[in-house]
């Protein structure tokens, strides 16, 4: 008992420490090179998905913090703190369904220059095969 009585002690120590520790300044953007990618293509673009991005994660915030009051308020207040989190859990959705919007078309997009640059390479091969028959009857002197 005295060993588990330690290893409780040792954990809520690392805890209280983890806790002391002062945050960073701030966390990297995990999409910077996404968007930098974005920017030397098409900076509106760029700019829509920070945008897009920016409101999602805050109706994520929004939402984390409807849940939590509704989960502290306990069974009394509950239905009163309800409709704010059905409201919340609604802009994350909507607001995240756009980011999902927005990198789709932006795919489709890729995937048409994608397909039109294979055409065009498939074309170029086609007339070096043209090309190719050509000089080989001339090689034969036909």
């Amino acid at each position: 008992m005295r060993r588990h009585a330690g290893v409780i002690a040792a954990a809520a120590g690392l805890l209280a420490l983890l806790g002391a520790a002062p945050a960073p300044a701030q966390a990297p953007d995990p999409d910077q090179s996404f968007v930098e990618f974005l920017r030397r293509q098409d900076p509106e673009a760029a700019d829509r998905f920070l945008a897009l991005r920016n409101a999602r994660d805050a109706a994520l915030a929004d939402m984390q913090e409807a849940a939590q009051r509704y989960a502290a308020g306990g069974a009394a207040l509950r239905p009163v703190s309800l409709p704010a989190l059905q409201t919340a859990r609604r802009r994350y959705a909507e607001t995240s369904l756009a980011l999902l919007d927005f990198l789709d078309a932006r795919d489709r997009g890729v995937i048409a220059k994608l397909e039109a640059d294979v055409e065009r390479v498939k074309r170029s091969m086609a007339e070096r095969n043209r090309d190719r028959a050509q000089i080989e009857k001339l090689l034969r002197g036909e």
